[in-house]
């Protein structure tokens, strides 16, 4: 039986951390790959500590006695002070001696990275010195630069992009082989729909960083003379001073509410009629395939994704694609009907099924044997 160590670099539950614990249930279930796990960070999920989630799902875990190298503070301003990228070349030598030992301890087959490329670059070098194969799961579009192409250009591995545009979006820096394969949706039946035919519910459902535009957002309902129409914004972190000084004047004016972290946005997106984001960038965008899969409208900014997702679509008549602008997002907004139709998304159902994922990922591991 072959093994596969899967690695995680992320900092934070995400839709990548979802998509993650659909595959290893379903490889959990059929027994084809002995499997193990390794997380660089214990984040919190909505289950509690993400070491917590797999353990009670009777999955290896790989533990290291070292946690990673971090350069002191001392250090690294020094490096700055003189070469931004001597800070890299270090992170880099620290951290290749890190993956070095982590993998030369334990024998695998592949190791399958859940990261973008930018914070796997030593795992795949350290699993290319040791003829362990490697796959790159490509789940967010994240910039690389010249040192990351020039290290990248000399190692092999097979890729997985969540999208079309995901694949698009690094073929402009490398060549490399690739398969798209989108990641799951899983839509729950039974769960009580719309609460107020009045009023139309808008749902954001984003961690509070800069680049999923919460203050493009906010611009442009500060300027809106509607009552009947609310935000609702649902995600975790901390914004800017500037930007939650205009959250503060929309909640007092009963234009926004800050539900906070929601454990469960499945419970939630039927109670309705759009979501909302307004993105940098996106590899795939969980949040649009499954509030379609619950007949939800969508709003969302122009980043490529957004058409491959429309083409799919079977709620086009629902689906807005806008400038991303404030000035753009309060003429939308400002002309706004409540949606007609509250039907599911078939195609999206179909094509984002969890068996489509599985068999895809399946063949692909066969490929690569």
């Amino acid at each position: 039986m072959k093994s596969i160590l899967f690695i995680d670099t992320g900092i934070e539950y995400g839709g990548g951390t979802k998509s993650l614990l659909y595959l290893l249930d379903e490889l959990n279930k059929k027994n084809e790959y002995k499997i193990t796990v390794f997380f660089e960070n214990n984040y919190d999920t909505k289950e509690g500590k993400i070491l917590d989630v797999i353990k009670n799902r009777n999955i290896d875990i790989l533990y290291c006695e070292k946690n990673k190298f971090k350069m002191s503070k001392f250090k690294r301003e020094i490096c700055r002070i003189f070469c931004k990228r001597l800070i890299k070349q270090e992170k880099y030598k620290n951290d290749l001696k890190f993956a070095n030992d982590l993998l030369s301890k334990n024998k695998f087959d592949f190791i399958h990275l859940n990261n973008h490329f930018s914070t796997n670059l030593a795992y795949i070098q350290a699993a290319n010195n040791l003829n362990i194969k490697v796959i790159q799961h490509l789940r967010k579009n994240a910039p690389l630069d010249k040192t990351e192409i020039n290290i990248l250009k000399n190692l092999k591995f097979k890729a997985i992009s969540v999208s079309n545009s995901t694949y698009k979006f690094y073929s402009k820096y490398l060549k490399f082989e690739n398969k798209v394969i989108y990641d799951p949706v899983c839509i729950k039946e039974g769960i009580e729909s719309r609460k107020n035919d009045n009023e139309i519910s808008i749902i954001m459902p984003a961690n509070f960083l800069e680049l999923k535009g919460h203050d493009l957002v906010f611009d442009a309902m500060l300027n809106l003379k509607r009552d009947d129409l609310k935000l609702y914004i649902a995600g975790s972190g901390e914004f800017k001073k500037q930007t939650k000084e205009k959250l503060e004047k929309l909640i007092e004016k009963n234009l926004v509410i800050n539900l906070g972290f929601v454990k469960n946005m499945d419970e939630i997106y039927p109670k309705f009629d759009y979501l909302l984001g307004f993105s940098e960038n996106e590899g795939l965008p969980r949040v649009v395939i499954e509030a379609l899969g619950y007949g939800l409208g969508v709003i969302f900014s122009n980043i490529d994704v957004m058409g491959e997702l429309y083409e799919i679509s079977s709620k086009k008549e629902d689906f807005h694609i806008i400038n991303r602008t404030a000035k753009d997002l309060f003429v939308f907004l400002s002309k706004l009907k409540k949606s007609k139709s509250h039907k599911r998304d078939i195609a999206i159902i179909n094509t984002f099924k969890l068996e489509n994922y599985i068999e895809s990922i399946l063949s692909f591991y066969k490929d690569c044997e």
